[in-house]
């Protein structure tokens, strides 16, 4: 996997997992084409919530456009592609303070080079894939997502390990309907 070159050592994940009855280029391509609309409206609930402190202090960033890639989104919104591999899996990366109250700061990451050799303590290292992988049954295959968090200092990751307990069971579950909605294309297009 591409995750395993960018965040191999980590001290927090989460793994989901769902089946699809598509080819993988199909996959692949419901994973870029995806737009935020065709997410459950539970998605933009949760992040509006996570942005709630920030938007009272004026500091919070747009809401999600309906009718734009939601991966493409992501990247416009501080998550850096970090690679592909063409009908496989795509991983993307983000650097952050994500525990305070305002999310903190986030550093610019101009390359994968450069989000390989970030080392300041004070900062956790967040790695994402989206995995599309042989399935049993034949004509589908797992997509699977995996966030991998790393945060090299023990104060900070006392800190990011509180943050996690609250937020690992919502961020979860925008993972899942994330996976949901990227079925419900891909086996839409295939029909």
């Amino acid at each position: 996997m591409l995750l395993d070159d960018f965040l191999p050592t980590h001290e927090f994940d989460e793994f989901h997992a769902v089946t699809v009855q598509a080819p993988p280029d199909r996959v692949y391509a419901a994973i870029h084409e995806l737009r935020a609309g065709e997410l459950s409206p539970l998605v933009n609930l949760m992040l509006s919530i996570r942005r709630l402190p920030a938007r009272l202090l004026r500091k919070a960033g747009p809401r999600l456009a309906d009718d734009r890639p939601f991966l493409q989104q992501m990247f416009d919104n501080g998550f850096i592609s970090l690679g592909e591999t063409p009908d496989r899996e795509v991983v993307f990366g983000l650097i952050g303070q994500f525990w305070k109250l305002t999310g903190g700061d986030s550093p610019p990451i101009a390359s994968p080079d450069h989000y390989r050799a970030f080392d300041d303590p004070r900062y956790a290292r967040v790695a994402t894939n989206l995995l599309i992988s042989p399935a049993a049954a034949p004509g589908t295959v797992r997509l699977s997502t995996e966030t991998r968090i790393h945060v090299s200092d023990p104060t900070t990751r006392r800190k990011f390990g509180f943050y996690w307990r609250l937020i690992s069971m919502g961020s979860g579950f925008i993972r899942v309907l994330w996976l949901k909605a990227v079925k419900r294309r891909a086996e839409r297009a295939v029909n």
